[in-house]
């Protein structure tokens, strides 16, 4: 939000022309018997303005890219429907294959491949989905997805889930398609857009627009009644999104787990395995078969075997037990992992990850994108069956709770169709307020004196509490602070001490 209002102090300048309407801004009166208000509002503008010149294109793109993969589900459930849906046949046909021997299909189709899970049809009309681990993936999806007709045990085909669009568009929207590089500037752009928000609202809130509807008063208007309007879905779009970024992320998961807010460890059971090393890895990458954010990191039990309870490094995302074609010898059958998912009323569609090698484990993922309440992980003894660890919504912390929640709040799914367009909105604005800030500054640039930028504050109080301000959003989300301190070291070393940059920046 850019409230493009020229400074109404005695002191403006060529470059904040002053408005000869001041009726639609603040009393011009009233701020000079306030100057200290008027040079907060000074201080704030300007940092509103340089917040937009630094993320309004990155910020862009993470609106057009997330009003896009909102859709995710419906896009794909119609450009794989011949692969997702089967014809339920009638009769004596009716009754489906095991699911060894679809497992078998697929190791017969794709023999170089390794098995990683099995998702079972979720009624009559679905087919079966068997993800293979694969090389070279994206960092949210390494998988491939084949999809097997449960009636005939016939293959359908394949999608290489790190090729397909809305992976690219995910990639695109996470990181920028450039690994570390693109996440830190995800969550940089993301952390000056709720200062660019909380700005925003002041200068709103202090200038509020009544009059003119139409030309630059209008856009104006425009621009600051829907900024405010849409600041709270915007700041919660937020929120709900830097659990997932690198350096913010992490951190969060390290308070999660120092303040015991997370899912329960293995070792808060009564199981008869050892329970290994944690592991900082995924139990799964495909966003279709994932555990639970708040569940990622926990340890995973392993198998009894030969009489003996032993520990295993590792976790139960890949099978890897005799070259990763078949599980050990002596294990049960996928179906008897099945049908205990069934009996501990695993809800929604869920998924059955294979041991890894001959003391790995079943791992059962259930959850609902609507609901996390409904998110539920066994982990099961590949010999007996015996559930050896069960997490479940219960068991999650608070913290935990809220980032499973913020999820799917942040994806459209959490109250349905409501959600989605709310969601979808909040973008369509953040494009719309990107479009007409640069409109408005286009219109009331100063030609060739620089960007046109508010006057600094002259009063030292008001710029040591912005400065305050400004420290403990930067403390709350580090990047931002450094991407601060780095701007205020280039401003009072280089840009205050040569004058072509003084007045280019004003």
């Amino acid at each position: 939000m850019s409230e493009d209002r020229p400074d109404t102090t005695p002191d403006a300048t060529p470059e904040t022309p002053a408005d000869p309407s001041p009726q639609t801004g603040p009393d011009p009166g009233t701020d000079r018997a306030r100057p200290s208000r008027n040079q907060l509002y000074k201080t704030l503008w300007r940092w509103h303005f340089y917040a937009g010149l630094l993320v309004t294109p990155l910020l862009v793109l993470l609106a057009v890219t997330g009003g896009i993969y909102l859709f995710k589900p419906a896009y794909e459930n119609w450009v794989y429907k011949d692969l997702r849906t089967v014809h339920a046949p009638q009769g004596a046909s009716a009754k489906p294959v095991p699911l060894a021997a679809q497992v078998d299909a697929v190791r017969k189709a794709k023999p170089e491949a390794t098995v990683q899970s099995v998702t079972p049809p979720s009624d009559r009309t679905h087919s079966t989905m068997v993800t293979l681990a694969a090389d070279g993936g994206g960092p949210w999806a390494p998988t491939v997805s084949v999809y097997v007709n449960p009636y005939d045990g016939k293959v359908l085909g394949s999608v290489d889930n790190a090729r397909t669009f809305m992976q690219k568009v995910r990639d695109l929207h996470g990181n920028l398609l450039s690994g570390t590089v693109g996440d830190r500037l995800v969550e940089l752009t993301a952390s000056w857009a709720a200062i660019l928000t909380c700005t925003g609202l002041y200068l709103w809130w202090r200038a509020r627009p009544r009059r003119g509807r139409t030309g630059r008063r209008g856009l104006r208007r425009w621009h600051a009644t829907v900024g405010a309007a849409v600041s709270v879905f915007l700041l919660l779009l937020i929120a709900t999104g830097l659990p997932w970024t690198g350096l913010w992320g992490q951190q969060l998961q390290k308070v999660i787990t120092a303040t015991k807010q997370g899912a329960p460890s293995a070792e808060d059971y009564k199981v008869s395995s050892k329970i290994p090393a944690t592991t900082a890895d995924r139990l799964t990458s495909n966003p279709d078969t994932s555990v639970p954010w708040a569940a990622e990191k926990v340890q995973v039990p392993t198998s009894q075997t030969d009489g003996e309870h032993q520990g295993h490094e590792g976790h139960a995302g890949h099978m890897a037990g005799q070259g990763g074609n078949s599980v050990a010898s002596g294990s049960l059958p996928i179906e008897q992992a099945v049908a205990v998912a069934h009996r501990e009323r695993v809800p929604g569609t869920f998924t059955v990850t294979l041991p890894q090698g001959p003391k790995g484990v079943y791992t059962i993922s259930g959850k609902s994108e609507a609901d996390p309440a409904k998110q539920r992980t066994l982990f099961l003894d590949q010999y007996s069956g015996k559930v050896l660890a069960s997490y479940g919504w219960p068991q999650y912390g608070l913290l935990s709770k809220l980032v499973e929640e913020g999820i799917a709040l942040h994806q459209g799914e959490r109250f349905g169709l409501p959600n989605l367009l709310v969601a979808l909105g909040t973008c369509l604005a953040v494009i719309g307020m990107a479009v007409s800030g640069v409109v408005m500054w286009w219109r009331r640039r100063p030609t060739g004196k620089g960007l046109g930028a508010p006057r600094r504050a002259q009063d030292a109080r008001v710029t040591r509490g912005v400065a305050l301000i400004m420290l403990v959003l930067g403390v709350a989300m580090p990047l931002a602070g450094i991407s601060m301190l780095a701007v205020l070291t280039l401003d009072w070393l280089v840009i205050r001490r040569t004058a072509p940059l003084r007045r280019f920046f004003g």
